[in-house]
Formats: structure tokens, sequence, C-alpha cells
């Protein structure tokens, strides 16, 4: 029976592979609604912030549908668990790394809660370091926090830079030809928006500098 099961979801995930190779995003949709309430619960019991959930499991899930992981079950050739055990397992590993950052940022977070950003509208660039963008030291760090994010996300340094610019999310959402909701989103989200991502940047950049708000002021 068992061996039956691993042969079925062989046949599953193959035809998933397929449509995702395809460009059919949607054929992975029966798999998302038979498996998300298990994969939430699932990591829910093991993060260590319960904030950082839904960004983890809609991550997952989001990556999922690049097909490799899929793909990978799919064409295995020593296949020993059923696809839902070997997609929990792969959560797992992202429920790991979620908490691996939380624990190294979440100082980071406390210090950089004083860079927040209105519901509606994005701040213009004096609003960014409570008005300290005018220096010459604060504008150092921006550059050097940007140059930063855009090699490890360059999407993400893309809204920050308009961010910085003042743009709001309808004008970012014109200008890179998304939706709004879906700008904000990726711009906002608590803990791996591009704000927050921008933010662990500066921080980090602060402190291994060993620079402080004071010592902004005092430029």
């Amino acid at each position: 029976m068992f061996a039956d099961k691993i042969d079925s979801d062989i046949a599953i995930a193959k035809k998933i592979c397929e449509g995702l190779r395809s460009g059919e995003k949607e054929c992975l949709g029966e798999l998302v609604t038979a498996c998300n309430e298990l994969f939430i619960n699932f990591a829910r019991r093991r993060l260590l912030k319960s904030d950082i959930l839904e960004d983890v499991v809609q991550s997952f899930w989001e990556e999922m549908l690049n097909g490799r992981t899929i793909c990978a079950y799919a064409h295995g050739s020593k296949n020993t668990a059923t696809l839902q055990t070997y997609l929990i397992g792969v959560l797992h590993r992202r429920v790991i790394d979620a908490n691996r950052k939380t624990s190294r940022y979440e100082e980071m977070h406390r210090a950089g809660e004083n860079l927040q950003e209105t519901p509606d509208q994005a701040p213009t660039p004096h609003n960014v370091l409570a008005g300290l963008t005018s220096n010459n030291l604060a504008r150092r760090l921006l550059h050097q926090a940007l140059l930063k994010l855009s090699e490890e996300s360059p999407q993400d340094a893309t809204l920050v830079r308009m961010y910085l610019e003042g743009l709001d999310h309808r004008q970012m959402a014109t200008r890179m030809g998304k939706r709004v909701d879906a700008v904000k989103k990726q711009f906002t989200r608590k803990n791996t928006g591009s704000l927050a991502k921008f933010k662990r940047a500066l921080k980090h950049l602060m402190q291994s500098q060993g620079i402080t708000y004071e010592d902004i002021n005092e430029k």
C-alpha cells in the first residue's frame, strides 16, 4: 500500500511538474487545497514568532511555483516518502531558516522601529531617518544600504529607491507595471517586505561601523 501511494504521488508530481514547466501555475491548486492547512499547522507549531507564519507558508508555495522542488520529487530515482512528507521536509527547512533570521535580526528590528511608513502613502525622503537625510553621513549610509539590498534583492531595492524618492504605492505600481495591492504587500510585509529588508541592511551597516543615531544627529 505504501509503495502504491508513492507511485501515485510520483504520477501526480509529474503532472504538476509538466504543468509548471508549461507555465500553468494553476496546476498547483489542488495540491495547495489538499495540504495548505496541514502545512500552516506544521509551521505554526515550530516558528519562534507567530506573526511570520503567513509569510513563511506563502513564500514556500511561491517557491513551489518555480517547479524545481516538485520536479525533483517527480523524477527522483529513490523516492521513499510520500509527496506530502517530502514537501513537509522542505517546509521544515524554510521554518528553520526563518527562525534563524528571527534570532539574528530581532534586536535590529527593535532598533529600527523608528523607520515607519504611513499606511497609505510612502513618506518623503526626509521622514525615512526622522529628517536626517540632509547630512552626508546619513546619505552615505542610505546609499550603502541600497547597494547591499541590490545585491540580495534587486526588485526590493528598486521599491526602496522609489520610496526614498517619495513615491506612494500607486506611483510605485505604475512605474513597475504591477497591481497596487501587490506592490504594497511586497513593500510593507512585516518581516520579509522591501522596507523590512532595507531596515535590516541599514541597521547592520550602522552596527558594523559603530554608528548610532546620535552620531548622525551630530553631523
